[in-house]
């Protein structure tokens, strides 16, 4: 059972570390109004999205850009923030990686990306993630065979867009569902390095935290988890 409210937190979120933190002005604009500013953002963007009881929650707040020469009093990226949050049980985690944006003003907090809405990675997101991350590199695999069709969306069945060249592979929905960009090496085909970007089902094209909306290299894992 969590306890009662932290220095106006919400007891899921008073497990928040914040820092190192090397610049002056973040080691001071971090206060207790901070922390509630913070805590009532997290409370509307992510409590409605738990996939069920948690028993525990860890979580860590960073600055975006941690240096002093970020810090003037014309930047524009002194109030970015990096957060890495999870709710704990026994089996399983639902988890996020965002970046957001306090606002210097208010004091409010926003996803960083104005329209980008943060996605809590639910363990039953992840499980659909992957499946239709699989069915697009089985796609991938078929193109790369020599099989020519008129591709589809799994999801939404657009007709997707294709550039297949000696130097690029891009695959992508037109209604924002996925992209899977990769450069390739010219003599022999091989990709090299890209991306593969998608949305959980049910979202807008634009989404902020999830393990699909990192960009990976070709030698990185499957999925980046967050």
């Amino acid at each position: 059972m969590l306890a009662a409210r932290h220095n106006q937190m919400h007891p899921a979120f008073s497990t928040i570390e914040f820092g190192p933190f090397d610049a002056t002005y973040h080691r001071a604009v971090v206060d207790d109004r901070f922390r509630e500013a913070l805590s009532e953002f997290l409370e509307r963007e992510l409590l409605p999205q738990v996939d069920g009881p948690f028993s525990r929650t860890q979580g860590r707040l960073t600055a975006e850009f941690n240096a002093e020469k970020y810090c003037g009093p014309n930047s524009a990226v002194r109030d970015a923030y990096k957060l890495e949050f999870t709710f704990l049980r026994e089996h399983g985690a639902d988890e996020i990686k965002a970046q957001i944006y306090r606002d210097p003003k208010t004091g409010s907090f926003r996803p960083r990306l104005n329209g980008r809405p943060l996605v809590l990675w639910t363990e039953k997101r992840k499980v659909e993630q992957q499946c239709f991350r699989d069915r697009i590199d089985q796609m991938v695999k078929r193109i790369q065979a020599g099989e020519r069709s008129q591709w589809v969306c799994p999801r939404c069945s657009a007709r997707l867009s294709l550039i297949d060249s000696p130097a690029l592979f891009d695959l992508s929905c037109p209604q924002g569902c996925f992209d899977y960009n990769f450069h390739r090496d010219p003599e022999t085909r091989e990709f090299v390095h890209g991306h593969f970007f998608s949305r959980p089902r049910g979202l807008g094209a634009n989404v902020e935290g999830g393990p699909a909306n990192h960009s990976q290299s070709v030698g990185d894992a499957h999925d980046l988890a967050p």
